[in-house]
């Protein structure tokens, strides 16, 4: 595609250039703003024009949307006010125009953005002007909206009506331009995560944990985390898992009520050899209050990294839920992304779990790898039936800025809508609805091939941190490198970053603790 810049979307009273960009670069890739406008590589020939009918001062919707905003910056809000897209070509001039409170002035912006430039390339996405990580919630406030019944007893969990879920599906297909099946699978999972949600009691202090491990044995050729490679950072590992160790000490030195979840992630955390290993999660666990129907979760990610003795620790440590995640079942698709373990091992490791006692378990596998074989994905999906996970998560391959195979150019172009790719996915989630699998929880990246999700199915309940971590409803503390701890406060989460540096955070780890404490002071679990 040649860059010509004869096309350009340009900004006009606002300042909204973030939401611009999620629908811009859905269409062209990673598109960076100009000033107020953007220019963008076409062969065509076009202006965008996205105004509001009121002049917005910078920032001023950012704040709001934070509750940032004082009595006397409200009233230069208007109740309502219209935006306007209008497009020009060489065919003459449309105009789009809708009415806009000014809390949804970013989601309207994203939405008719993407119907003008849908229109103008022929390019339509299966989640049609849905570009936000979570689609779901659009779904849930839909099913709220429409909601006719309430729960007798509680008041709280949902009751959705057939006549219910038919309006929310017609406004999701008809105005949000999303497809019949991603329609019905967001209906699906959304309803799936509000009962889990349902069963977090906030008024009390229910929180969540992360503890993340940021190493693995290689990195994979799709992967962009901030990761290490195990092997070359040998000398860190045990001051890291020393610094986790303190970290986790003097938190929760003042919490005492136990989470309702807690998760170690990574990375891989079975990276570790086997004694540092148990000494990293023994260690953390003990610093962390306990309390009955926790629900914990180790991410054993790399079936290389199993071994008996480390099923053995985590068992022991009180882990019911463990995470094995092949990605493929194909060993030459493997070996193409970079993965250093074969079909072999994952079938190997997922017996080791079950002989450990493991009875939920998760694998992942990820669409449209580089290199995989015509319907590949499919083939791997049935493999890992045969192995009969309780849950399995389906990914799409995601390709961000810095992962070897964006630097290779082998992941191909990030905005194209692949009809093979998005009919791969479809039929995988056909196949898991048929055995007996319920989609539970689900997100979108933003450099997702053909603008597809990630959806996680499960024959149980599913997992409550999952959920519970991308609702932005539930304050989490994070222990870690990179790790980010949140709080909710009037609806919205504010958020505190530990450094990803790992020498950084290892020296700077008693200060951390501090801002930490002071971050969390006010919350009632503290």
């Amino acid at each position: 595609m040649q860059t010509n810049h004869k096309a350009q979307i340009i900004l006009v009273n606002h300042q909204e250039t973030a939401a611009v960009g999620d629908a811009v670069r859905q269409f062209f890739g990673n598109i960076q703003p100009d000033g107020l406008s953007f220019k963008l590589p076409s062969d065509e020939t076009f202006t965008i024009r996205c105004s509001s009918s009121v002049e917005l001062p910078p920032d001023l919707i950012r704040r709001l949307m934070r509750g940032e905003l004082s009595d006397a910056e409200r009233v230069l809000l208007p109740e309502k006010f219209e935006l306007n897209i209008e497009l020009k070509n060489a065919g003459g001039k449309r105009v789009w125009r809708e009415n806009s409170v000014p809390e949804d002035l970013r989601r309207n912006i994203r939405r008719l953005i993407h119907i003008a430039l849908s229109e103008q390339t022929g390019y339509k996405f299966p989640w049609g002007t849905l570009s936000g990580v979570r689609p779901t919630q659009v779904a849930s406030e839909l099913l709220e909206k429409k909601r006719r019944l309430w729960d007798p007893e509680t008041n709280k969990t949902p009751i959705y009506s057939s006549e219910d879920k038919a309006a929310a599906f017609e406004e999701l297909e008809v105005y949000w331009k999303v497809s019949q099946p991603k329609t019905r699978l967001a209906l699906e999972t959304a309803e799936a995560e509000r009962k889990l949600l349902d069963t977090i009691d906030l008024a009390a202090g229910d929180y969540i944990v992360y503890v993340g491990l940021p190493f693995c044995p290689t990195r994979c050729d799709y992967c962009s985390f901030i990761t290490e490679a195990a092997t070359s950072q040998e000398n860190l590992l045990d001051d890291y898992v020393t610094a986790v160790i303190v970290e986790s000490e003097g938190v929760f030195q003042r919490i005492k009520r136990p989470p309702r979840a807690v998760y170690f992630g990574g990375g891989t955390p079975t990276s570790l050899d086997e004694k540092l290993f148990d000494r990293y999660i023994s260690s953390v666990l003990a610093a962390i209050p306990q309390g009955t129907d926790i629900e914990y979760t180790m991410e054993a990610g790399r079936p290389d990294t199993i071994t008996e003795t480390k099923l053995e620790s985590i068992r022991e440590a009180g882990f019911n839920k463990i995470c094995i995640n092949p990605q493929s079942m194909i060993d030459t698709t493997l070996a193409a992304v970079g993965r250093c373990h074969s079909v072999a091992d994952t079938v190997t490791a997922i017996e080791l779990a079950r002989q450990a006692g493991f009875d939920d378990i998760n694998m992942d596998l990820i669409a449209g790898l580089p290199g995989d074989r015509k319907d590949g994905f499919l083939y791997s999906l049935n493999r890992v039936l045969e192995l009969e996970p309780e849950s399995i998560t389906l990914h799409t391959l995601s390709v961000k800025r810095g992962a070897f195979l964006d630097e290779e150019g082998k992941a191909g172009d990030p905005y194209l809508p692949q009809a093979w790719l998005i009919r791969q996915v479809e039929e995988a989630q056909q196949q898991l609805r048929a055995a007996a699998y319920k989609p539970y929880y689900l997100y979108k990246q933003k450099t997702a091939r053909s603008g597809l999700e990630n959806t996680a199915f499960s024959r149980n309940q599913g997992s409550l941190y999952n959920v519970a971590m991308m609702s932005d409803e539930v304050p989490v503390i994070g222990l870690g490198s990179g790790a980010t701890s949140k709080v909710i406060s009037g609806g919205t989460a504010e958020r505190l970053y530990n450094p990803k540096d790992l020498k950084t955070y290892i020296e700077r780890v008693e200060s951390i603790i501090e801002k930490k404490r002071s971050f969390f002071q006010n919350q009632p679990f503290a």
